[in-house]
This record gives C-alpha cells, structure tokens and sequence, in this order.
C-alpha cells in the first residue's frame, strides 16, 4: 500500500465521517428543538405548581385564622346569657317594678297624710 492510497482511504474515511456527522445533525435537530421546548414547558409547569402551592399556603394560612376567629367567637358565646336567662331574668325586673310600685304608693300615702296633719 501506497502513501497515495493510504490518503485516498483516509479521505473517503473522513468525506463518509463528515457524511455521517451532517445526516446526525440535520436528524437530530427536530430533537433539540423538542428538547428545548419540552424544557421550556417544564419551566412554565414548576413556575404554575409553585404560584399554585403559594395559593394553597395562602388558603391554608386564612382558614386558620378563621377558625381561630370563630374559636374565639364561640369561647365569647358560652359566657353569654341564653334566652332562658334573660326571660327569668325580665321576670324577676317585672316583680321588683311591682314591689317598687307598692313602696312608691306607699311612702305617696304616708306623705300625703304627714303633709294633712299639719
């Protein structure tokens, strides 16, 4: 074998190589490209499941300061009167403001005949 052949094989080597390397290229390019957009849209995915855990920390966060609030609101209403306090309650305003009557009636007589003697 001579040089000439020798550089001959070696240049039909490198044109099917460069061959080879143009067909790899122009094949996987579409690829890439998919890649890429496939890479873009998992950016987008995890950007919209982090907006969407921010919300639910959000809601979370409300709902305990809800229940917290109502927690209070119901502590509050066990120190409250009921309806059955506050009718006895009235009953009790009702008998006084007669037995007040009675007294006012009477301490009227008893002014009334200290005022005649004189």
């Amino acid at each position: 074998m001579s040089i000439a052949s020798l550089n001959q094989w070696f240049s039909l080597f490198a044109l099917t190589i460069g061959i080879a390397n143009a067909l790899w290229l122009w094949i996987s390019r579409p690829a890439r490209d998919t890649n890429k957009r496939i890479d873009e849209t998992n950016e987008q995915v995890e950007a919209l499941i982090k907006e969407q855990n921010d919300r639910c920390d959000r809601h979370r966060e409300n709902l305990k300061e809800h229940d917290r609030r109502l927690q209070r609101v119901e502590d509050d209403m066990r120190h409250l009167p009921t309806k059955d306090d506050l009718s006895a309650l009235s009953h009790k305003i009702t008998g006084m403001s007669k037995e007040l009557d009675i007294v006012c009636r009477t301490t009227t007589r008893i002014d009334d005949f200290l005022r005649a003697d004189r």
